[in-house]
């Protein structure tokens, strides 16, 4: 991969943050793997590319070679972080690393296991049901800004037992930040002093909502209590891991069944293939777009000899189309033996904790937009694409029609009132 220094000519650097990348990301990764499977980019500080699976593989399950802590000292450098480049404000335990990692891990996870996403999937289902409603009766619906935009920040607040009638403010923030919109980091600043305020609340009347946030009010971690700035930390984290990456999913699938209508057919005749599909779909279009590590011990990746403090961008999206791994890689096929392998929720330590929600959430809206309006079509001249994909990659909007059907969900079921719900989502950028 060149650098800047390169004669001109010659192919440009790496940057995921480019309109670029944005564009012609699956044809960048498949030559870098081909070609240059760890390259080194200028941009951002300085780092290497990632593109093979078992190289990212490796990477994700050797936390002692490869941090994800901030503020990293080499040589009289500060490195770090989960992401190319470092973000304004650390994504909680995302980045730290074992024991501490782990010690806030083992709180958390239970909130989010296979068992409790279960028992929550019948309230989803009834979310899910309520958002398609808002749009029913039309026979048109944007998938970004009327589905993806609302249901994840509906579900992850719900969960969370925070302010139900915030959502569409959390969201906003959070789709800016994502966007790298002006303005976002006063947005999300702002978020989290909002998350401080309700930890302050919290602890004054005795307990938070019932479920994770009161669970780390009570919590002590090498027998002391958590503090209340890292409690809010760490439930911003879970707000921020909840929204985007599921909201760019949702119109990724969308997007793929309407342009395979074999698959859809199959999959309205067979839903318990759903599931099988749902993860080759995350395969395919692995919605986060990468994660970054630092090296902290000598190692060598294709071939590369990295040093201490040298920074990585492992290519999620490229790891999931690895041909070595995943035979004809472009298809969709439910029934792919390995396609629970991939790492669109990473890997290890740092697995998504929310993982089996996110994939409930999607595995639902499937089911529902195929029993409720399966003959849906996108109208292609009004898709439009994320200019820019620097953390989650998929659409800023993707206008649908489809055959007007009834509301289903009863007033009483509701999860806001009709009141509250007049604005929906908003459109990405």
């Amino acid at each position: 991969m060149s650098d800047s220094s390169a004669p001109a000519g010659t192919p440009e650097p790496f940057d995921h943050h480019s309109p670029a990348f944005a564009e012609h990301w699956p044809e960048i990764y498949a030559d870098l793997r081909a070609g240059c499977p760890v390259a080194h980019s200028p941009r951002h500080g300085g780092f290497y590319a990632v593109t093979r699976y078992e190289d990212i593989r490796r990477i994700l399950r050797e936390p002692k070679t490869f941090a994800s802590g901030r503020e990293l000292e080499f040589d009289g450098r500060t490195v770090g972080g989960a992401t190319v480049p470092v973000t304004a404000s650390r994504l909680g335990m995302m980045e730290m690393d074992p024991p501490a990692s782990l010690a806030y891990r083992r709180l958390i996870a239970p909130f989010f296991s296979a068992r409790t996403v279960r028992e929550y999937t019948p309230r989803l289902t009834t979310i899910v049901d309520w958002v398609l409603d808002r749009t029913i009766e039309s026979g048109r619906m944007d998938v970004v800004g009327d589905l993806g935009a609302m249901l994840p920040p509906l579900v992850i607040v719900d969960l969370l037992g925070l302010p139900i009638d915030r959502w569409q403010h959390y969201a906003h923030a959070l789709h800016q930040g994502v966007g790298h919109r002006k303005g976002s980091a006063r947005a999300i600043i702002g978020v989290m002093r909002e998350m401080r305020e309700l930890v302050t609340e919290w602890r004054e009347r005795g307990a938070g909502p019932p479920g994770v946030c009161t669970a780390l009010l009570e919590a002590e971690v090498d027998g002391r209590p958590i503090d209340d700035d890292l409690i809010a930390e760490l439930v911003f984290m879970l707000l921020t891991g909840g929204v985007d990456t599921t909201t760019a999913q949702i119109s990724n699938v969308v997007g793929h069944l309407d342009a395979h209508p074999e698959l859809r057919r199959r999959l309205i005749e067979d839903p318990d293939a759903v599931p099988g599909a749902t993860d080759e779909l995350l395969r395919l279009y692995s919605p986060g777009t990468g994660a970054a590590r630092t090296v902290v011990a000598p190692a060598t990746l294709g071939g590369v000899a990295l040093r201490p403090g040298d920074r990585l961008f492992l290519g999620i999206g490229s790891a999931n189309r690895d041909e070595a791994v995943f035979p004809d890689p472009e298809t969709v096929d439910p029934d792919r033996a390995n396609a629970h392998q991939h790492v669109a929720f990473g890997l290890g330590v740092h697995r998504c904790v929310g993982a089996y929600l996110a994939k409930a959430e999607l595995v639902e809206v499937v089911r529902a937009l195929l029993r409720r309006m399966p003959d849906f079509a996108v109208d292609r001249e009004g898709l439009v694409h994320r200019p820019v994909i620097p953390l989650v990659n998929g659409w800023t909007s993707m206008p649908v029609r489809f055959t007007p059907g009834p509301r289903v969900v009863p007033e009483h079921a509701a999860p806001l009132p009709e009141t509250a719900a007049a604005g929906t989502g908003d459109r990405h950028g």
